[in-house]
């Protein structure tokens, strides 16, 4: 429980302000909330210490890596991709200390992020809250590369709705010269708008759960059969790994039932999300993603989970929306208490253990050499 208290204590800040804003009529208070809550997002994020898995890796390539070795190194050679190389090293440059690395990399984001909301959500500081629970955690710790990349994709989204390919694509290639997955952004351009309706968001919807109740090994399959075609001694191998792998899919879980429960509720107000927002198919259609990732990739818990996270944005839109559908008042309270317990217990579920305990270097951090024994000793025990 202590590990998870400095996180959870910053969801009960933003629930306050987000109450605050929810409440107050006067338009200059909204905006100081709302300038409030990113100021302490980014002193959170951007002077955190050594929390979480990634820091690890990314410390070592940051205090490695110089300048002069970058002309010298064939680009497949590079550590990471060029655009997220580049900035880190720029940064170096300006500081040895892997620190100011961090916070420029949390301001980026919080712009981008910043912007994204301000654009498409009403009340900020409860749109932070929703996105801490749903992938914005790990994004804003572990995912230094993907959260720069997912956060411009995010602003190509106006491009996406005014249908212009050129800026959408640019900055979609912007975004994988920090990330290699945000190859999968480009072809939603021609999906990501459509409406696809309340039948096929039900079909997909259930046959996703079907996939994952059944524990149905579908790409494994696809893989296995692919493989016997290519190569016969790949096949063996696979289905060796196949045997080997751990059991992943069914499990009543509370994520499980909150996507349950999410996509019901989609189902159920379907065309009143159309009439609360004019480009709700985006949104929607990102959600049904994020589900079909989760479902269909159950088997790789990993590639399920870091996939999943591109379209988490769908539910930071989402769950606000879906407030306003409530016709009645009650409703509307009820399902913001869910938002913020299911927030509450969904942090701490991800916080609570050492590896996650949170410094500040603003006050006091551990160094890197003590920090690094307890990653080593909870590291491969927890994760």
């Amino acid at each position: 429980m202590e590990y998870s208290i400095p996180y959870l204590a910053l969801i009960v800040f933003f629930s306050i302000l987000a109450w605050w804003s929810n409440d107050t009529k006067n338009e200059k208070i909204r905006k100081r909330l709302t300038w409030l809550a990113l100021g302490v997002f980014l002193f959170f994020f951007g002077f955190r210490g050594f929390c979480f898995y990634d820091w690890a890796e990314y410390y070592r390539v940051f205090m490695t890596w110089k300048w002069w070795e970058l002309p010298k190194t064939e680009i497949s050679d590079w550590q990471y991709e060029p655009g997220f190389m580049i900035l880190m090293l720029t940064c170096k440059s300006l500081s040895s200390n892997y620190f100011f690395f961090s916070f420029v990399c949390a301001a980026i984001n919080l712009v981008l992020l910043a912007r994204f909301l301000s654009r498409y959500v009403e009340n900020t500081p409860l749109a932070l809250i929703i996105y801490l629970a749903m992938g914005g955690l790990v994004m804003s710790t572990d995912l230094m590369r993907n959260s720069i990349a997912i956060m411009l994709f995010l602003n190509a989204l106006p491009y996406l709705e005014a249908r212009r390919p050129i800026p959408y694509f640019l900055i979609c290639g912007l975004a994988f010269l920090f990330h290699s997955t945000s190859l999968i952004f480009i072809p939603f351009y021609f999906l990501l708008h459509r409406k696809w309706g309340r039948w096929v968001f039900l079909i997909v919807f259930l046959i996703g759960n079907v996939v994952y109740l059944m524990r149905i090994p579908m790409l494994m399959e696809i893989v296995s059969f692919a493989s016997s075609i290519i190569d016969p001694s790949l096949k063996q191998k696979i289905d060796a790994y196949m045997e080997m792998a751990p059991g992943v899919g069914f499990q009543i879980s509370i994520g499980y039932l909150e996507r349950l429960f999410t996509g019901i509720l989609v189902l159920i107000y379907y065309n009143k999300l159309h009439v609360v927002r004019k480009n709700a198919d985006i949104f929607i259609n990102a959600l049904l993603i994020y589900f079909t990732l989760f479902f269909f990739l159950s088997e790789f818990r990993v590639l399920s989970v870091r996939f999943s996270y591109l379209f988490a944005f769908g539910y930071w839109v989402i769950w606000l929306d879906l407030i306003k559908c409530f016709a009645v008042q009650n409703n509307r309270r009820l399902f913001v208490c869910f938002l913020f317990i299911y927030s509450m217990l969904k942090i701490y579920q991800s916080t609570n253990n050492i590896i996650y305990r949170y410094d500040n270097v603003i006050f006091s951090t551990e160094s890197y050499n003590l920090r690094r024994i307890t990653f080593d000793v909870y590291s491969e025990t927890i994760k």
